[in-house]
């Protein structure tokens, strides 16, 4: 007896449909997806008992003619690609034809254009009637695994079910800035993206949404070549997170998990951020049809990519050439309450809501002259509000944050052109140093400092020097290969380097300043790959973080007060890395911490 049998065609739809359907959320992708397709400038998302009681996506795009209705359900049907070669130059969201003929095997299912609505329960075949939608699509899907109550089980409350939609549909809206998005959420109106002018404008329109996070916190960066196009939205140095999770990768469109792309934001930003910290990006990449392939994975949300290295190379330059640098300013909190001064023999205290005067009597003034320690010095309380001990018992519970950090351009206070006058006042926690300048409190991380102050005198010294034995050491194949190609590279910063066989590399001399961290150069050789100018920047910044003063060293008046005349010097107080290494506090904002006006 044969033990093989063909199955059901409505078995094996409901089984292929688990690929792409997992739940409401996957239909809403599919949904929006055809919408972009069909060149809506319009599309709604209607949610219902989190998609699971109905789910709606409305278009005013080219809609669906009425004869093509019935065929919208049958399985690989599809208006996007019509032969094989078509998979290598897709220019539309969907392409499959799996997304109607899937939710149409889980889900009642009813299809809405130019006046004719098309309606399917679980099955193959439906029913086509007048009426319903006159312009664009209306897609409905009812009553999700209704027919599979055990796949139904395994999804998550209404309300969570409707939140993994609404992130759906946010992350579909963010790379589609002339499209106006609404999303409806059981008969109310939650988000509302209406169509932008700019990129940059819907990103931030979105990423402000929910949090506290501000425009002006983020900027724009773009590079453009004739394959590829990259676009950033991303924070600003000082904004920061402790995970990965606000990186954002779109890949022509569609958002994708990779991490190498991840990766390679992070390695633009380099040291500008603390360890651990990473920024708010949002990326773009536009590529050559041809060199992605989105066929990988049911929901598209992987993708192959064949120039992912230089794309890779292109995201982390873009960012450390471009990112503007900003120096941390420290600034008073206007709102905040004056601190008080002690009381004396008469104190005034006003705020906008009361006042307080405290005298002590005379007599007490007279019993203290003859008996210095003694408790019993009295008071003549006046309010003048007879609620100021209620108001006075409320102050200890108002927040004091007396200072808030902000950031200006470096331009607004570093002025190299401008000869400075500067006043050493001393080190603090053996880390930083401190200095007055141009009505400026100055703190300079001094191993920083001494980092970059180092990493440009490497750039201008030549002196090379022999070591007393070759050091040897093998590459990977791919470095093998950059080295036999680019081994000039190093040549001219003053590293002999010679292959002695295949993978086997021969080191001769080095700088003179590196010789004390031959081991540490050779780890660089090792891994590094890529123009001169990133190659001399890596080199020299590994040399200038180990020979520099380290935070914790103490450092004498004259040394600190020579460092502090060189980084006055400097055009980017940066080091190498790229991290900024100085905090002002101008005196005006000092003097309002402490109350006090000129």
């Amino acid at each position: 007896m044969a033990k093989i049998k063909v199955l059901d065609r409505l078995v094996a739809a409901r089984i292929a449909a688990g690929e792409v359907i997992d739940r409401p959320a996957a239909i809403a992708r599919e949904l929006i997806d055809n919408s972009i397709d069909a060149k809506a400038s319009e599309i709604s998302v209607d949610v219902r008992g989190g998609g699971i009681e109905s789910l709606s996506v409305i278009d005013n795009g080219c809609g669906i003619d009425k004869e093509d209705l019935p065929l919208t359900t049958q399985p690989h049907a599809t208006s996007k690609i019509s032969m094989i070669d078509d998979l290598y130059h897709l220019n539309t969201m969907g392409f499959r034809g799996e997304a109607l003929y899937s939710i149409s095997s889980v889900s009642k299912l009813s299809i809405s254009s130019n006046g004719w609505t098309y309606t399917t329960d679980g099955s193959i075949d439906g029913e086509l009637s007048k009426g319903g939608c006159e312009k664009g699509t209306r897609i409905t899907s009812e009553n999700l695994f209704g027919a599979l109550p055990v796949r139904r089980s395994f999804l998550k409350r209404d309300s969570s079910e409707a939140q993994l939609i609404k992130n759906t549909f946010i992350s579909k809206a963010m790379a589609f800035e002339a499209i106006h998005f609404k999303y409806y959420q059981d008969g109310a109106l939650k988000v509302d993206l209406p169509i932008r002018n700019t990129l940059k404008d819907r990103v931030l329109d979105i990423l402000t949404l929910d949090s506290k996070l501000n425009r002006a916190d983020f900027t724009y960066l773009e590079s453009e070549n004739s394959i590829y196009k990259i676009r950033l939205v991303t924070s600003l140095p000082f904004l920061h997170r402790s995970d990965r999770s606000a990186i954002k990768i779109y890949v022509n469109g569609r958002a994708v998990e990779e991490f190498s792309l991840v990766q390679a934001v992070s390695y633009g930003y380099g040291e500008t951020l603390p360890g651990g910290s990473f920024p708010y990006t949002v990326a773009f990449i536009d590529e050559d049809p041809e060199l992605v392939d989105f066929n990988i994975h049911p929901a598209k949300k992987e993708v192959k990519i064949r120039n992912r290295a230089e794309i890779h190379h292109a995201i982390s330059s873009l960012i450390s050439q471009k990112l503007p640098k900003t120096i941390p300013t420290i600034k008073s909190n206007e709102e905040e309450l004056p601190l008080v001064p002690v009381a004396t023999k008469k104190v005034a205290f006003e705020d906008k809501e009361f006042v307080y005067n405290q005298t002590i009597s005379q007599e007490g003034i007279k019993k203290e002259s003859v008996e210095i320690n003694s408790p019993r010095i009295t008071y003549q309380d006046s309010p003048r509000d007879n609620s100021w001990l209620e108001k006075a018992k409320n102050l200890s519970s108002i927040k004091r944050d007396i200072v808030k950090p902000s950031t200006v351009k470096k331009e607004d206070v570093w002025n190299i052109e401008v000869k400075k006058e500067i006043k050493y006042i001393g080190q603090a926690f053996k880390l930083f140093l401190i200095c007055e300048c141009d009505s400026r409190l100055y703190l300079v991380d001094q191993h920083a400092a001494h980092e970059r102050v180092i990493f440009n005198e490497l750039r201008e010294q030549k002196t090379v020097q022999k070591l007393l034995l070759p050091n040897e050491f093998e590459v990977d194949s791919d470095i093998d290969l950059f080295l036999s190609e680019h081994s000039d590279v190093y040549t001219q910063f003053g590293i002999a380097l010679s292959k002695k066989e295949d993978k086997l590399w021969t080191i001769t001399a080095l700088p003179a300043l590196a010789l004390s961290y031959e081991k540490e150069v050779v780890e660089l050789i090792k891994t590094k790959v890529g123009s001169d100018s990133e190659i001399e920047a890596a080199l020299y910044a590994i040399i200038a973080c180990k020979a520099a003063i380290k935070a914790g060293d103490e450092i004498d008046k004259y040394s600190a007060e020579a460092l502090l005349e060189k980084v006055f010097e400097l055009e980017d107080p940066a080091c190498p890395h790229g991290r900024t290494f100085i905090i002002t506090l101008e005196e005006e904002e000092l003097r309002k911490m402490v109350g006090r006006t000129k």
